[in-house]
């Protein structure tokens, strides 16, 4: 009921399981739907832990794709899944019915801020279904919407319609109550069609336990059944949209003309872009050692090493009165350091 609520789309209680977080659940679908040799595209730029876990600790091929303000090249990915699709395909396992997947933050993106049009996601279900690959999209910013719709926008799984002639159920939703009641529970949800639910259900990892966080989901059951969780999300919401609306007019006001960004209506993060000639890695260490400030250079993000002239802002953390000198001083500290460049 809460999630169809706030998602403003029915959500099913039996396309859903329980997890311990978001991370958790990307390390169990990769580990049990798919070996280590498999291989994955990911935006880029993307979120770099999901990157490094899955290149570093899974051990898996890695390929980004290239995005625009729509979301992924969906052209240069049917490209590039043509291009690695196995030739001698075996026939699909019953554990493992994917060869490959697409990771992807598709609304309030980390780091970029972005949404998928509504066009891009209709055109990358359409190459999943035509490639036989799945779509794990994770839905983390989703309820961190700051726009005068009462809803955020679609979710990517809303677009793989059961209706649709050649549906068959190529994309999972990862959900966190991280960043709508406490990161601490650890504590998550997944949202795919039971033919997909069916492959994690039967694993030896959740049969063995149960469940993936027995006591947080009790928790997070009691706050929703006595409606204490809906009002608390329209809180924060009031609180993250009051700081990024200050942060952007700080930047807006003070940053040189040359260096841009887009207000996000959601989520976590601005996305500020520098001239190419800007470095935004020797930007930190100038900033950290003359202003003991931090931000992300976007080359972190980067499985191609490149975003070198871009940084991500996080407004979520501090309070305002923390929040908003760091802005400022980041603000002097960017036109001090290219006037040194």
């Amino acid at each position: 009921m809460f999630l169809t609520q706030e998602y403003g789309d029915e959500v099913k209680s039996s396309h859903l399981m329980v997890t311990a977080g978001a991370s958790q659940a990307l390390h169990m679908i990769t580990t049990v739907m798919f070996s280590k040799d498999s291989i994955v595209f990911v935006e880029e730029p993307t979120y770099f832990a999901a990157s490094m876990m899955l290149s570093v600790d899974l051990q898996m091929k890695v390929i980004p794709v290239p995005c625009d303000a729509d979301g992924i090249n969906v052209e240069e990915l049917d490209h590039l899944l043509t291009k690695y699709r196995p030739a001698h395909q075996r026939p699909t396992e019953s554990k493992r019915p994917f060869w490959a997947f697409v990771y992807t933050v598709p609304v309030y993106n980390n780091p970029t801020g972005r949404c998928y049009s509504p066009s891009r996601c209709r055109s990358l279900v359409e190459v999943a279904r035509k490639h036989e690959i799945l779509l794990v999209a994770e839905d983390v910013y989703n309820l961190i919407h700051f726009g005068e719709d009462p809803f955020p926008p679609p979710r990517l799984l809303s677009y793989d319609c059961p209706a649709d002639p050649d549906y068959k159920g190529h994309v999972l939703s990862i959900g966190t109550f991280s960043k709508i009641l406490a990161p601490s529970l650890r504590l998550g949800w997944v949202e795919a069609p039971e033919c997909i639910l069916l492959h994690l259900n039967n694993s030896n990892l959740v049969w063995s336990g149960g469940s993936l966080n027995h006591y947080a989901s009790k928790l997070a059951a009691a706050a929703m059944h006595l409606g204490l969780l809906p009002p608390h999300v329209h809180f924060l919401r009031q609180v993250y949209k009051s700081r990024c609306d200050a942060v952007c007019q700080i930047l807006r006001d003070g940053l040189p003309d040359v260096v841009t960004f887009t207000q996000p209506q959601g989520g976590f993060f601005v996305w500020v872009v520098f001239p190419e000639s800007v470095d935004t890695f020797e930007m930190l260490k100038f900033m950290v050692d003359k202003h003991k400030i931090s931000f992300f250079p976007g080359i972190c993000f980067s499985a191609l090493g490149r975003s070198g002239n871009c940084a991500r802002i996080c407004f979520s953390f501090y309070e305002k009165n923390i929040l908003l000198p760091g802005v400022k001083a980041f603000v002097e500290g960017v036109k001090e350091f290219m006037k040194l460049a």
